[in-house]
């Protein structure tokens, strides 16, 4: 880090600034800032929400070194979101703000505060080393007939990668082909394993989704499913996958029933202009 941010005053998320980053609501909470001895700032506020009003939380000395003064703000959790940002003196104007977009000279909107939540943590393997993988496109077991929607590839042929063929090129991968490579992904130090979208759909990234009852038997199917992810377990991984139920393809169930039936429960799923004719979708196709 260069002399010059090394000069600057300082505030993150971490544990130096923030002890406990889950505060409870109602409770309160300490938040410190570093401010190098060689900086103009002398004395700091904290800008805080309370009962949809601006309030300034003064900042005073907890401790100090050979290089920094450390300032400590008690503030009171008064919403599951508490935002905050730093009021400091100095600066060209006699005051300056820091948010967690850097140090302004000038007034700022409250879009880059800093923010701590009240809610429940994730679970500690949710914040390990994640490895993202695209079955399609990462590993192969054994060649299947192509279905009917997709272009099929050589796994060194080029990748489509833009026009409408792009999502119907289909190399062929599937889910014994990621779990054939579970000690290499291991030995990367890798907690989670996280899978986009596995459901059957007319496509290779399968947003698009027929159904969310079952595994593309493309990918292995169920079996396949279980068989990672059972391997991953036993290597002490955890799987994740993009479930993505806010949206869904023509051919999905959900989206046949609500063309059959405007009165269906769900047709209330999409929005139809005028049923079944016209509905919205993905960039109005």
């Amino acid at each position: 880090m260069s002399d010059a941010l090394w000069s600057l005053p300082h505030h993150d998320g971490s544990a130096s600034y923030v002890p406990d980053p889950n505060p409870k609501l109602g409770g309160t909470i300490s938040v410190f800032l570093r401010v190098p001895r060689a900086s103009n700032v002398t004395s700091a506020w904290v800008r805080v929400i309370h009962n949809g009003e601006p309030e300034l939380v003064r900042a005073s000395i907890d401790r100090q070194d050979a290089r920094d003064t450390w300032l400590r703000a008690k503030l009171v959790v008064a919403n599951p979101v508490l935002s905050y940002r730093w009021l400091l003196d100095g600066g060209a104007y006699g005051y300056q703000w820091l948010n967690g977009a850097g140090l302004h000279s000038h007034d700022v909107a409250d879009a880059a505060d800093f923010r701590l939540s009240t809610y429940a943590p994730p679970p500690a393997w949710a914040t390990r080393t994640m490895y993202q993988i695209f079955p399609d496109r990462f590993a192969k077991s054994c060649d299947r007939p192509a279905p009917a929607w997709a272009i099929p590839a050589n796994w060194d042929d080029p990748v489509i990668g833009e026009g409408p063929d792009t999502a119907r090129q289909c190399f062929g991968g599937d889910l014994d082909g990621i779990a054939a490579h579970l000690d290499h992904i291991a030995s990367l130090g890798v907690g989670t394993i996280y899978l986009t979208p596995f459901f059957p759909a007319e496509s290779n990234h399968r947003y698009n989704a027929s159904t969310f009852s079952e595994v593309d038997p493309l990918l292995g199917g169920n079996a396949a499913m279980a068989r990672l992810a059972a391997a991953a377990h036993a290597r002490g991984m955890h799987l994740m996958g993009d479930l993505t139920t806010n949206h869904c393809g023509h051919t999905h169930e959900w989206f046949q029933a609500a063309l059959a039936d405007p009165s269906s429960p769900e047709a209330a799923f999409f929005f139809f202009a005028d049923h079944p004719a016209r509905h919205d979708a993905w960039w109005g196709m």
